[in-house]
């Protein structure tokens, strides 16, 4: 079991891989009025820009804190993404890199709006879960406690440690200290069932042992 930057970074390799062949084969199964040749062509053509774009966006997204240059390439080609390719899963991840950006300047509500794109996009599982739970973190930093425990539900993927421990964060958040422990304690077993090493799971799990 990975934590949840490991599987980032996991399904960023995916795409890298294997998006570019999975928008083509989803457009061609569609058809149109164009003939076979040609309809094939612009959409090789499509998935080829599409994924360039995507580069360049992951290209500027390192981790950590991000400069005023890196957010001005995130935003513009993260809503290039949303607004030419919107039903590809490359326009997914631009909106949880832009997300990203939203948070780092404190404006909370955008960066729940593009999660909430995110989800309604109804693309992949993966890129689904992650976005809950990031959305879930937004919410509860707004005050929203009860919205965001109604993201975390259980699961048997593997995206359960990381629905437990934002729920753990969540009812912290909200002064449920007990219920907070169960969390982290179900989460915590989980880590050592699937081998993942957690030491910020268990300073939180520590700070309330009674």
């Amino acid at each position: 079991m990975k934590t949840e930057e490991e599987q980032v970074e996991a399904l960023k390799r995916w795409w890298q891989e294997n998006g570019k062949s999975l928008i083509l084969t989803i457009a061609v199964s569609v058809g149109g009025v164009l003939s076979w040749n040609a309809y094939q062509d612009h959409q090789v053509n499509q998935a080829e820009t599409a994924s360039a774009y995507f580069q360049q966006l992951m290209n500027s997204s390192p981790a950590g804190q991000l400069s005023d240059t890196e957010i001005a390439e995130i935003r513009y080609n993260s809503k290039l993404l949303k607004a030419e390719f919107g039903s590809s899963s490359y326009a997914q991840f631009a909106a949880l890199m832009l997300a990203r950006v939203e948070v780092q300047d404190g404006n909370l509500p955008a960066a729940a709006v593009e999660l909430q794109w995110v989800l309604t996009q109804q693309g992949d599982a993966e890129v689904n879960a992650l976005a809950t739970i990031r959305l879930a973190k937004v919410l509860s930093a707004q005050d929203q406690h009860s919205q965001a425990l109604a993201l975390l539900v259980d699961g048997d993927d593997a995206w359960q440690l990381g629905r437990l421990e934002t729920r753990g964060d969540v009812l912290v958040a909200q002064g449920d200290l007990d219920a907070a422990r169960e969390a982290y304690s179900a989460a915590s077993l989980l880590a050592i069932a699937g081998g993942v090493n957690s030491p910020l799971l268990g300073l939180k799990l520590d700070n309330l042992a009674q």
